[in-house]
């Protein structure tokens, strides 16, 4: 994968030079004739950037080793492009932790990394939740503004408890997730991709030597096998059991105890 990101480099494949006329973000493409991949972001030095950007590489990468592959079996759910790309992110952020220089530095990688998980693991679930029941709703009938609201205060609270002072009963109209007319669910394949990608990190932390073309191996299949035939073929274990979500966010709870020990040295000091 370096040497994938050396390639990207040296070819130009990364655009990310700041001007006055690009909005934050970020993206990865590709050219249909060469299958070469693109990534377009607007940089500006801080570590989220540089998350930001080990994930689009994660997409480009998953890209790149299925560009000799007849098109027809290229074409991976939203799931598995998630998980690729955050995979990245945590082959990128195990390096920076390992490498940091204090307690203090790693403290605030992990309440970096952590709050993007609450994102994922709160946020992600009330957004599903709250557009499940909008569309039992709508098959009855349309809703106001203020009906939304409502739906949308219900969820919130629900998700979020007393962690938040109050709720945000118009995420409905400012999240543009929500208005993609072609797309329902837009959001959870992130939580999909997020605790995959962990179960399957777990994995390479495991198994170090062959591995990356174990990884190669399952990123070729994602365009030609369900998600749950991909995961019994390649980690050897059942998608419907709790199992193996549990695995991931057992992952999660042993990063919060580390931030939390961290936490206590760095009052210490």
């Amino acid at each position: 994968m370096a040497e994938f990101v050396e390639t990207m480099i040296i070819n130009g494949w990364i655009d990310a030079k700041p001007s006055d006329n690009r909005r934050l973000g970020a993206y990865s493409t590709q050219l249909a004739s060469s299958r070469s991949p693109l990534i377009f972001m607007t940089w500006g030095g801080s570590l989220s950037d540089l998350i930001t950007l080990s994930h689009e590489l994660g997409h480009a990468f998953h890209s790149w080793v299925m560009r000799d592959m007849p098109l027809c079996k290229t074409n991976y759910p939203m799931t598995l492009a998630e998980t690729a790309s955050i995979f990245s992110e945590n082959i990128v952020r195990d390096y920076l932790f390992t490498h940091a220089q204090s307690n203090k530095i790693k403290l605030e990688m992990l309440w970096e990394e952590l709050s993007a998980c609450y994102g994922l693991m709160i946020n992600i679930p009330m957004r599903f939740e709250f557009e499940d029941a909008f569309y039992q709703q709508r098959k009855k009938r349309e809703l106001t503004a203020q009906q939304l609201c409502i739906l949308m205060t219900k969820y919130w609270k629900k998700w979020y408890g007393d962690s938040m002072s109050e709720p945000d009963p118009y995420f409905w109209a400012s999240k543009l997730h929500f208005s993609i007319s072609e797309i329902s669910f837009y959001n959870y394949p992130y939580l999909f991709g997020y605790l995959f990608s962990n179960n399957l990190y777990s994995k390479f932390n495991e198994k170090r030597d062959g591995f990356n073309q174990d990884y190669i191996h399952l990123l070729k299949d994602t365009g030609n096998m369900t998600v749950e035939n991909l995961v019994k073929k390649h980690l050897n274990m059942d998608l419907s059991e709790k199992q193996f979500w549990q695995q991931s966010i057992d992952i999660v709870r042993d990063k919060v105890n580390l931030f939390e020990s961290l936490l206590n040295k760095v009052h210490l000091n």
